[in-house]
């Protein structure tokens, strides 16, 4: 997370040019980010364009790069393209990224094709031990990142309100996580919409927003700007850029997963500010949270992800977590899995 992904991405469309290149994002807000990123940092002569359920920006038929969301799917003619990309390619199925890849060959004729992540999924991280994708690694940050994980409970409550209070002092902003909108019974923890009261009376420039949320861009972009402290749902793991982010609590942290942990935990620091992650859980002790805040290496997380979920159905792609083999580990046999990569390259 945070490593420059969007520049190897403007890279690989200016190696590809005079041919077309199409990305696929996630979300509208990060494909957005992107446009706007692409529209900065590519030469002026490269024609941008943005497809979107609703919006589009510039002509797609005509465009050297085009970035969209799974709208693009869902075109009835995409033009021609040497490369495909995939940006957090662990957000889409199998078959929608397949599918996107489908759309624009030709016979025998495939584009290049490109997935990224920050944190693969078990059943990718699975595919790169066994040798059945290429991989290619960044293992450095522009710039170097201090992000303190911390496991707190109900008790360290007032510390943590001290130091929120200290960090807005330094017109730095502060972002929660809640594990859902309105209040479960089935859920220990309390939701955003029970929570925002107590935060408004406490602070100013207070700004809400949640995936059902029909502004949750203008929302989010608001709060770059003038926000102080941002409540949210996990609709903020992938997208917009928020320098001045400096502390995130993610409130009910045992029931996420640790690739979506990771990506919010990217969300502070991003550019350079000594910056904490509060994992809030009522439940001590939770070996997979420990783990977790020892290492802030993507992969090494995605490694953990797999040891604890499985590696789903490897060839099928259906099943992307849960299953793994009968007699080997692919989390815990590195050895016996380089063995059999090095033989086989032996007799190739």
């Amino acid at each position: 997370v945070g490593s420059g992904k969007t520049m190897v991405i403007l890279a690989s469309v200016m190696m590809a040019l005079p041919q077309k290149s199409i990305l696929m994002a996630p979300t509208s807000l990060l494909a957005l980010q992107l446009y706007e990123e692409a529209k900065k940092y590519l030469p002026s002569g490269v024609k941008v364009a943005l497809v979107m359920q609703g919006k589009e920006e510039g002509e797609y038929l005509e465009a050297d790069f085009i970035i969209g969301t799974h709208a693009l799917l869902y075109k009835e003619q995409l033009p021609d393209a040497s490369l495909v990309m995939v940006d957090e390619q662990h957000r889409f199925g199998t078959k929608q990224r397949a599918s996107l890849e489908t759309l624009v060959s030709k016979g025998d004729k495939k584009p290049h094709f490109i997935q990224f992540s920050a944190t693969p999924i078990p059943r990718t991280q699975a595919m790169m031990e066994s040798e059945l994708l290429d991989v290619s690694l960044i293992t450095t940050t522009p710039f170097e990142r201090e992000v303190l994980t911390q496991n707190i409970t109900k008790q360290d409550f007032p510390n943590l309100l001290t130091h929120i209070k200290e960090e807005i002092a330094q017109q730095h902003q502060v972002l929660i996580i809640y594990p859902l909108v309105e209040e479960s019974t089935e859920v220990p923890y309390q939701s955003l919409e029970e929570s925002r009261g107590f935060w408004e009376e406490k602070f100013e420039n207070v700004y809400v927003t949640h995936g059902k949320d029909k502004h949750k861009e203008e929302v989010l972009l608001a709060f770059r700007e003038k926000g102080d402290i941002l409540l949210a749902t996990t609709v903020v793991e992938v997208g917009i850029s928020l320098p001045r982010l400096t502390l995130i609590v993610i409130v009910g942290a045992e029931r996420l997963g640790l690739a979506t942990l990771h990506q919010l935990r990217g969300r502070v620091g991003r550019n350079g500010l000594k910056s904490w992650c509060y994992l809030y859980s009522n439940v001590k002790a939770n070996e997979r949270l420990i783990q977790f805040t020892q290492t802030s290496n993507g992969f090494d997380i995605a490694k953990l992800d797999l040891k604890f979920r499985d590696s789903g159905d490897i060839l099928d792609g259906t099943i992307q977590s849960g299953q793994k083999f009968k007699w080997l580990d692919m989390s815990e046999d590195e050895a016996v899995i380089h063995r059999a990569k090095n033989r086989l390259s032996l007799h190739t």
